[in-house]
């Protein structure tokens, strides 16, 4: 008698163990999906700019954090302020040089920041859906991901490095994170 309460005790403390390891196995395999709208404008430089940068982009953290996927569609177009100092005050649309680009990491590197983490790695571009001049791309993008105190994750911006930056320019481009949601 006492041998079967023993082996069911054992077998009932084994399943636990067993649950209780595939729980937190799983909870350490699950990502993030990040997304939001970059809503951004370049600095003038001294033959076009400052460009209107706005686009919706995603970012979904892998491996336990350590790799991230990104990718943006934005589109580009000479600004107001480009018209008023550079462009003759021509409010043509089809003078302000609107154009698009899709920008997309995969498996880049993640490390972690003062209030969030940062992503490095070099992307790839397109201009127009067709191949992005040698003028951009290759390029490092570096991407940070901050929060403050009321909300963890709230802004992302977007660092090119050269070649990139005499397109996108030096600074930072600011947007925001509209959503962040746990993947399985």
């Amino acid at each position: 008698m006492k041998s079967k309460a023993f082996d069911w005790t054992a077998r009932t403390v084994a399943v636990l163990v067993l649950m209780a390891s595939v729980n937190a196995s799983a909870q350490h395999s699950m990502s993030k999906r990040f997304s939001g709208v970059i809503n951004a404008y370049t600095l003038p430089t001294t033959t076009t700019g400052p460009y209107e940068v706005r686009g919706p982009w995603s970012l979904t953290l892998k491996r336990e954090g350590r790799k991230a996927d990104f990718s943006a569609a934005l589109n580009m177009v000479l600004s107001d302020g480009w018209v008023l100092t550079k462009g003759n005050m021509n409010f043509d649309p089809t003078a302000r040089g609107a154009h698009t680009h899709h920008i997309s990491l995969v498996d880049a590197d993640v490390t972690e920041i003062p209030n969030g983490f940062r992503v490095t790695g070099t992307a790839q571009f397109t201009l127009n859906g067709g191949p992005a001049p040698t003028t951009i791309a290759p390029s490092c993008v570096v991407i940070d991901v901050t929060g403050g105190s009321d909300v963890e994750f709230s802004n992302i911006t977007l660092t090119f490095e050269s070649p990139g930056s005499n397109h996108f320019g030096p600074d930072p481009l600011p947007g925001v994170v509209r959503t962040v949601k746990k993947l399985w």
